[in-house]
């Protein structure tokens, strides 16, 4: 087990992060999409014979929490308390994931809390109805575009005993990585938590879903169309696998992005929000920033704006052309002198509390990721030319080929998505079916 260490002198806490690679959602069977969110819910509900309520009140007088989170490719088991009372706390935590109930009542009434959570959430926002459908479709509906919170369908077709077998395979795979951030000395934390926390591992049976992934971007431009004929607004998402976090240039790429849709004075916000009054909002990332594949992975480069209804007819080409633009044309000194200031003055900011040292450490180890000091980053930042950002674009961006997500009124949005230019596929799909019953 690999062990990550950071003090915090001046507040008497601990923090205890057990992370589990390659595992997460992408293990979930098709057919059960949210087993494995499902499981961590119901692992800290009642452990070792103790119950929900007294686990949970144990915890409560301890000034103790625990809990879990899990992203595709990976899960993490979490511990804060009181360092004065680690010692009970830990042993709870331990108990948790080591003798979990997974009490089948415990269960029924979970299940449909997270149902209805599920149902309630996308009834809230489109946008998030939109970037669910936008994920599954860039990643063909293969296991490395499923989210964590899973399906509808795949929720409610999950039992107990899906969940018990799931756990049983929980700790299989790569080495676990603790990581603990605490106001103990790094001997203590050794001893009072590193060497009480030693987890075996077995070896996983059959094969890994990012082992051999392969981004597929197609040749020309899917648009699927999500109906929602109540809507005053649209949801515009589209992007492409273009690069990763790993790559050389991935500095160059910040650039790219902090420009043409960071903040509100990148290109997309201000011509499409400011200039034309199209929408409230309009940005750019890679999905892997938002930790929804492996930063050591090829990742999607997304584009998202939601104009008013009555706007989309413009909002739809404009965004699409100026990503075109992008990549033909490249970005302007200005703009990059902008960025470059942003990016340089941000940077520290990753890096001023041993809270963020400690994740970065956790990244590390996770994806062999190493984030650039503040000396380092300032020389890459300050280095990037005009061409390099030309060069970068055209190697990695190709608008001709991209997966786009349209939600609003089919009736509406068919036309305007066969208006766009190299559509190859066109498609309208129906939402999940529990969404759709209210």
């Amino acid at each position: 087990m690999r062990n990550l260490y950071q003090q915090t002198p001046a507040q008497p806490l601990t923090h205890v992060t057990l992370l589990l690679p390659r595992t997460g959602a992408c293990l979930d069977p098709p057919e059960r999409q949210g087993l494995s969110r499902l499981m961590g819910r119901l692992m800290f509900m009642g452990a070792g014979g103790l119950g929900n309520t007294e686990l949970n009140g144990r915890l409560e007088r301890l000034g103790a929490s625990m809990g879990f989170s899990t992203a595709n490719d990976h899960f993490a088991l979490r511990l804060v308390t009181l360092t004065e009372n680690l010692d009970a706390a830990l042993e709870l935590f331990l108990l948790s994931f080591r003798e979990p109930n997974l009490d089948a009542g415990e269960f029924d009434r979970l299940k449909k809390e997270q149902l209805s959570g599920w149902i309630a959430e996308r009834e809230e926002s489109k946008q998030i109805r939109a970037q669910e459908v936008y994920l599954h479709q860039i990643f063909r509906n293969e296991p490395t575009g499923y989210l964590p919170d899973g399906t509808a369908e795949g929720i409610a077709a999950c039992r107990v005993e899906d969940v018990r077998a799931h756990f049983a395979h929980l700790f299989t795979g790569d080495e676990p990585i603790l990581a603990v951030l605490t106001d103990l000395s790094r001997g203590e934390a050794q001893e009072r938590v590193v060497e009480r926390i030693v987890q075996e591992r077995t070896a996983r049976e059959g094969t890994y879903p990012w082992e051999g992934f392969e981004p597929k971007n197609g040749s020309g431009r899917r648009v699927i169309i999500v109906p929602d004929k109540e809507t005053n607004t649209d949801e515009i998402v589209f992007g492409a696998f273009t690069t990763c976090e790993k790559d050389p240039d991935w500095h160059v790429h910040r650039v790219i992005t902090h420009i043409f849709g960071g903040d509100m004075n990148s290109r997309l916000f201000r011509i499409v929000r400011g200039d034309r009054g199209l929408s409230s909002g309009a940005s750019c990332w890679y999905e892997s920033a938002h930790g929804r594949c492996p930063r050591d992975r090829m990742t999607p480069f997304s584009i998202y704006t939601f104009p008013a209804a009555e706007h989309t007819a413009e909002a739809l080409p404009l965004v699409v052309s100026l990503y075109e633009e992008l990549v033909a044309g490249g970005v302007t000194e200005d703009e990059l002198a902008l960025a470059q200031k942003a990016l340089i003055n941000s940077h520290p900011f990753l890096r001023d509390t041993p809270q963020k040292l400690l994740a970065l450490e956790a990244d590390l180890a996770l994806y062999g990721v190493d984030t650039d000091d503040e000396a380092s980053n300032r020389e890459k930042i300050q280095n990037v030319t005009l061409a390099d950002v030309q060069r970068v674009l055209r190697q990695t961006h190709h608008p001709e080929g991209f997966t786009m997500v349209l939600l609003g009124d089919p009736h509406r949005l068919e036309p305007l998505a066969a208006g766009i230019e190299s559509v190859e596929r066109l498609e309208t799909i129906t939402y999940p079916k529990p969404l759709q019953d209210g």
